[in-house]
């Protein structure tokens, strides 16, 4: 988990640093950046999530899922982004339960294309996450089997260029943080990793 925030966080200084090297976007640049030459891109992904149990330990277990992410042009290599994720474990080690959690969230991007067809970009994401067919712990009522609370994502990640439409998502990191109920601390420091594919709408087939 530390070498996944570690690796968002060197995703995001990699793109403030070299943001000032990054050649201009032309409209014949392969690559999944958004422009006002393709305003909107949409992506599918597998992603696996790494969450820890018992709480302010390790104890590390996979969630497995998948993403879909939508990506919206603002203004030169700036980006609007809304992520829906959702990740299942049927059996959680230490415990009799299982976890599945979906986040839904929402922030900006800054891309920068390093080559003709690569893309590296940062990104933070704020937004919630709701869990359910778990166990639910809490102090002051009933425990139940489901919860939802607020959430945050900085994370970065690469995207090659296959043609002027699609693109290919190698790596995606980000460092999940959520606050649900765990009669400990009340929070959890989670990793989700992303790969998958991106396809990009130019503005004359969106009739801009």
């Amino acid at each position: 988990m530390r070498l996944t925030l570690l690796l968002s966080v060197a995703l995001l200084g990699w793109t403030v640093a070299a943001s000032g090297q990054a050649s201009p976007t032309t409209a014949s640049d392969l690559g999944p950046t958004v422009s006002r030459n393709y305003p909107i891109a949409l992506s599918v992904d597998y992603t696996a999530m790494i969450g820890n149990a018992p709480p302010g330990t390790c104890g590390c277990f996979l969630l497995n899922g998948g993403s879909g992410s939508a990506l919206f042009h603002v203004w030169r290599n700036i980006s609007a982004v809304g992520k829906v994720s959702g990740n299942r474990n049927a059996l959680i080690p230490q415990s009799q339960q299982g976890l599945s959690l979906v986040t839904y969230m929402g922030g900006a991007r800054y891309s920068f294309r390093t080559m003709r067809r690569l893309t590296t970009y940062g990104q933070f994401l704020v937004g919630g996450v709701h869990s359910f067919d778990t166990y639910v712990p809490r102090e002051d009522t009933q425990s139940t089997g489901a919860a939802s609370s607020f959430a945050f994502a900085p994370g970065g990640g690469l995207e090659i260029g296959v043609n002027k439409w699609l693109s290919f998502k190698p790596a995606e990191a980000e460092y999940l943080i959520t606050h649900l109920p765990n009669n400990t601390n009340g929070h959890q420091r989670n990793a989700r990793i992303s790969a998958g594919v991106v396809f990009r709408f130019s503005a004359s087939r969106l009739g801009r």
